[in-house]
């Protein structure tokens, strides 16, 4: 198991985090959910309170306009506000994203990798935050952490189309076990009503390698 099921979660003044380029920043903590669209990307109005409804209103106003500074690309006074934020509540996951966020679109990957290690830590079963975090360490070539991350995801959210396709990926081009990236492929084509041409192409694909390889 990952190390950071082993610490706890660091709190106060923390270095700038970035999100992937993928990714969007969050505007509040997701309901769960079990057949959500296959995206990532939390649009700002959708999830403007989720998640923050126990908290003050000068909190909440806080949050607001840490988002509101994203979205404008004042970045440093989005950063300050979420450092504050993170201060006052450290269980909350919203504000955290955020940060990894900022952090990885500055290029700080190690400080983005090291947010979304503590927003996971927090709530494993958010799969935008899995993903997210799977992806970072990836690109940090930890591929067995990120399939590990992948798998303790699943494990509260089964029926996650997302999670499906990427932790497909990472076993196709990265772990290069290609019989179980079928499977993933599969089960994400079967939780969109398969409706994604792109992924039925890579199903082909990697059918016709693993044929060609049997024949060997």
């Amino acid at each position: 198991m990952l190390k950071l099921f082993n610490k706890l979660i660091l709190l106060g003044s923390v270095v700038l985090l970035s999100a992937c380029a993928s990714n969007k920043f969050s505007t509040g903590d997701p309901a769960p959910v079990t057949k959500e669209k296959p995206v990532i990307v939390t649009d700002y109005s959708e999830y403007a309170s989720i998640g923050l409804m126990n908290v003050d209103a000068s909190y909440r106003n806080d949050f607001s306009l840490a988002a509101s500074a994203m979205k404008n690309k004042k970045s440093k006074k989005a950063a300050e506000l979420l450092d504050s934020l993170i201060r006052q509540r450290p269980d909350l996951v919203t504000p955290i994203y955020n940060r990894a966020y900022l952090a990885q679109s500055s290029g700080d990957s190690d400080s983005a990798l090291s947010f979304y290690q503590q927003a996971h830590f927090i709530d494993p079963a958010n799969t935008s935050v899995c993903t997210a975090y799977a992806r970072e360490l990836r690109s940090h070539g930890k591929f067995k952490d990120a399939e590990e991350v992948y798998l303790v995801c699943l494990g509260f959210e089964e029926q996650s189309p997302i999670v499906h396709k990427n932790y497909g990926i990472l076993l196709d081009l990265y772990l290069q076990t290609p019989k179980l990236a079928l499977q993933q492929y599969k089960k994400y084509l079967a939780l969109i009503d398969n409706s994604d041409r792109t992924v039925k192409g890579w199903i082909i694909d990697l059918e016709r390698r693993l044929k060609a390889k049997g024949a060997q």
